[in-house]
């Protein structure tokens, strides 16, 4: 988008970059940058793990070892229900979209400090830095998934039909994470204290959603409160999902989680609209 103006009329067409604020991305011209996502998307997937012994594996290798310090802290010491399920596929059924929602939200918040030196040089849609981080959390859950189908065969719980709504909970998961990955990112580039802090808020948020233990373990007078935690409602969705299991979160849980997402990506992307005109001043 450039500025036609005598003011900008010497500078190279580059950096003409219309100063107004919008109350949303241009969409068609987001559109018309995604060859620069995918090409970003594909970098990071490439330098991430560059030089690395094991590769892709430390994927799944990093989900495998929560899992089990989970099964033992909460299956074996505290001695949580995992309401008949084995506690290591238990637990690890949570962490697929648990993974999905944090990763997608800690690396959206970050896309734009990351990529400071870009955003000051050239001119193109800043949502396309956020976007090109998804590449590589779809990489994580794609394989994170196949390690789980592996496990449910093996500890013989197989797949059930409830298995067809899996993508629906995981797209609720990654609009949460990206949403709220695009809040955080629109202030971070002003206040680097975001940086700091969002790995705190997640590792907190971890412990107040359903992924080491089952809602169940929740005094049934405070489930209500609980599920206000959108994200929980998506676990346990996601455990319904991936084990068969009979407990689904009640219908009005799941409606709200809905709604949340849905307003909190577009809060999010209209915020970053709104502030997009001035990160290459502040970054």
């Amino acid at each position: 988008m450039t500025d036609p103006g005598p003011a900008n009329s010497d500078a190279p067409a580059a950096l003409r970059i219309d100063s107004r604020r919008h109350r949303f991305p241009d969409l068609r011209e987001l559109f018309e940058y995604l060859p620069l996502a995918f090409l970003l998307g594909r970098r990071d997937i490439t330098t991430r793990y560059r030089q690395t012994v094991l590769g892709t594996v430390w994927i799944f290798a990093g989900a495998l070892v929560t899992a089990g310090l989970f099964s033992f802290v909460f299956g074996r010491v505290a001695k949580l229900p995992s309401d008949g399920y084995p506690y290591f596929v238990f637990s690890y059924s949570g962490l697929l979209v648990w993974n999905l929602y944090s990763m997608v939200l800690s690396s959206t918040a970050g896309s734009l400090n990351t990529n400071g030196t870009l955003i000051s040089k050239i001119y193109f849609p800043r949502l396309v830095l956020p976007l090109s981080t998804l590449a590589s959390n779809l990489l994580n859950l794609l394989i994170s998934f196949g390690i789980l189908v592996v496990l449910l065969f093996v500890f013989g719980i197989g797949i059930s039909w409830h298995m067809v709504l899996l993508p629906v909970w995981l797209l609720l998961g990654l609009m949460l994470g990206l949403g709220a990955g695009l809040i955080l990112a629109s202030f971070s580039v002003a206040y680097r204290d975001i940086g700091y802090m969002t790995p705190v808020l997640t590792s907190i948020l971890l412990y107040l959603s359903p992924v080491a233990y089952s809602i169940s373990a929740v005094p049934e007078d405070l489930r209500n409160l609980y599920l206000l935690n959108p994200i929980a409602t998506v676990i346990e969705g996601c455990r319904w999902s991936a084990l068969g299991r009979d407990y689904l979160p009640p219908a009005w849980a799941m409606a709200y989680s809905v709604v949340f997402a849905v307003v909190l990506l577009i809060a999010g992307m209209s915020l970053f609209a709104y502030r997009e005109s001035h990160f290459a001043d502040v970054i």
